[in-house]
């Protein structure tokens, strides 16, 4: 439990003694950090401060009594609605009789605590070894967090105004990004998929062709980006029908197949590894039952191969979402449009309206696909 002690030490440390927002007269002009005290009051601050100090005491207490896993279980969801919930009120607070401009941005105070409490919170469920408690009480803190942001409780925030003044497009750039990498991800299991069983069925293509994927794959993004660009446009000039087509240097075609490439290694990867990991003797039974080659890759070895092949896609779903917000630098659109949008107007918390939803969009991608990893794994695996 040294893991949840440094986090849940580290968590009441940082609220306590780091600003918890800073409040800036303007979009431009610096700010003025407050810490929680001062931004929330004693009455918003002390019950979001004994929550921590609970968890902290919960953590060292050598008690193997239920209460210390109910504690750690639970809390830190709590504990993270909480501090929505009191940055929330701390915005509301400085805005109020200030001028509509004034913008008031989140602190080491949050931020901190925000990325420590997921860390108490899985540190717990590897020693309990038990979901119930820890998802409902995350649940009902996601439920909580929604119903503040759905409700205009956490509009004070700079955040919030940042997405107010772009709402519109924030959904057509949110819809672009997850367009890009669903779709570089689905031609990459298409193409890679079909490499892994071939360099897996002809072991003499596995190294001309993982050395070729992995040549592809070192190759940086921005550099790949340059290099498409050009060639793209070679081709349009070549091929007037592209394009009348709409495939340009420039924007989404070559986004789209940079990431495809980048999507390709994990999965043919994964595939040539799973389906090496099946049992021969099982093959050889599958065999002797009178299975055609087809019939056996179908029905023998795909399913038991499928968690590994299905760990690489989750790999490449992952990557993809990332580096999708650097195809915005050449004009494929994305949540990157915000990222860049705010590095050029030195707008942090613009560059946050891009980065933030991006993070969760990994992370439930990530999610997503590890559940339905654990459904399609055959039993006795």
């Amino acid at each position: 439990m040294k893991v949840s002690i440094i986090a849940a030490l580290g968590s009441v440390l940082s609220l306590t003694l780091a600003n918890f927002v800073t409040f800036h007269p303007n979009r431009i002009v610096a700010g003025k950090p407050f810490s929680i005290f001062e931004s929330a009051g004693f009455a918003g601050a002390i019950p979001l401060i004994l929550m921590l100090a609970t968890i902290l005491y919960a953590a060292l207490s050598k008690s193997r009594g239920k209460w210390r896993w109910y504690v750690l279980g639970a809390l830190p969801s709590i504990a993270t609605a909480l501090l929505f919930f009191t940055a929330g009120q701390a915005a509301t607070r400085l805005s109020l009789e200030a001028s509509p401009i004034v913008r008031v941005s989140l602190g080491g105070g949050f931020w901190i605590p925000l990325l420590l409490l997921p860390v108490i919170l899985i540190d717990a469920i590897q020693n309990m070894g038990d979901w119930k408690l820890p998802s409902a009480a995350g649940l009902l803190s996601a439920i909580f967090v929604a119903i503040l942001f759905a409700s205009g409780f956490m509009d004070d925030l700079s955040l919030m105004k940042e997405y107010a003044n772009r709402a519109d497009r924030f959904i057509a750039e949110l819809i672009t990004h997850l367009a890009l990498s669903s779709t570089a991800v689905t031609l990459a299991v298409l193409i890679g998929a079909p490499l892994g069983l071939l360099a897996q069925r002809r072991e003499r293509l596995s190294g001309p062709t993982f050395f070729t994927l992995n040549v592809l794959q070192t190759i940086p993004s921005l550099a790949l980006f340059s290099i498409l660009i050009p060639l793209i446009a070679a081709l349009t000039v070549l091929f007037p029908a592209l394009k009348n087509a709409g495939i340009g240097a420039i924007g989404s075609t070559p986004a789209l197949i940079a990431l495809t490439i980048y999507s390709i290694l994990p999965v043919a990867r994964n595939t040539y590894t799973g389906l090496r990991a099946v049992d021969s003797a099982m093959v050889e039974a599958a065999r002797g039952m009178g299975m055609t080659p087809g019939q056996r890759l179908i029905k023998v070895e795909l399913p038991i191969a499928s968690p590994i092949i299905l760990g690489g896609v989750r790999i490449a779903l992952v990557q993809a979402v990332g580096l999708t917000a650097v195809a915005a630098l050449i004009g494929a659109g994305g949540l990157g449009t915000f990222i860049f949008l705010g590095i050029g107007q030195s707008a942090d918390d613009l560059i946050l309206l891009g980065a933030l939803p991006t993070v969760l969009v990994a992370l439930a991608a990530d999610g997503a696909m590890q559940g339905l990893i654990k459904i399609v794994k055959p039993k006795g695996i």
